[in-house]
């Protein structure tokens, strides 16, 4: 899926967040470049694409939403690429109540919906060799997160 076929807008936004594994592991991440189905969080060394685990992320009233997520991409020692799975409607504008209160509270405008479509981006002609590493990190994360929704 490319980058022109993302189906939620996303938001650089740096969001803490607990990541619970499997076993029960938790550890204290933040949540970076979210939507309303799917983020990019800290480095974990112990999850890989494919594994399942739960991330505990703190609502505007205090209160903690559990989100079943999966790893779908890893860039190593930078981060992860997460789908967040089986949101409901009303898990869905929870994520959205978090990035409106974010936005807020960093004094960033606030009048974007989550749930609409992304605008679509021009496709890049500038060739790896004169890619900056960080552009190459934000165009491969651009490329998984686009695959958010499979």
């Amino acid at each position: 899926m490319s980058i022109n076929q993302r189906q939620h807008v996303r938001f650089s936004l740096d969001i803490p967040a607990t990541l619970v594994t499997k076993y029960g592991d938790r550890q204290e991440t933040l949540l970076q470049q979210i939507s309303i189905g799917g983020c990019f969080t800290d480095w974990e060394e112990n999850i890989f694409p494919g594994d399942e685990f739960r991330l505990e992320i703190e609502l505007p009233n205090k209160n903690r939403l559990p989100i079943a997520c999966k790893a779908i991409y890893r860039f190593e020692n930078a981060g992860i690429g997460v789908r967040f799975m089986d949101m409901s409607r009303f898990e869905q504008e929870l994520i959205s109540s978090i990035i409106a209160d974010r936005l807020e509270t960093e004094g960033l405008p606030t009048g974007i919906d989550p749930f609409a479509e992304p605008k679509r981006k021009r496709v890049d002609t500038i060739s790896y060799l004169e890619r900056t590493e960080r552009d190459e990190r934000e165009r491969l994360l651009e490329e998984v997160m686009a695959a958010e929704e499979l």
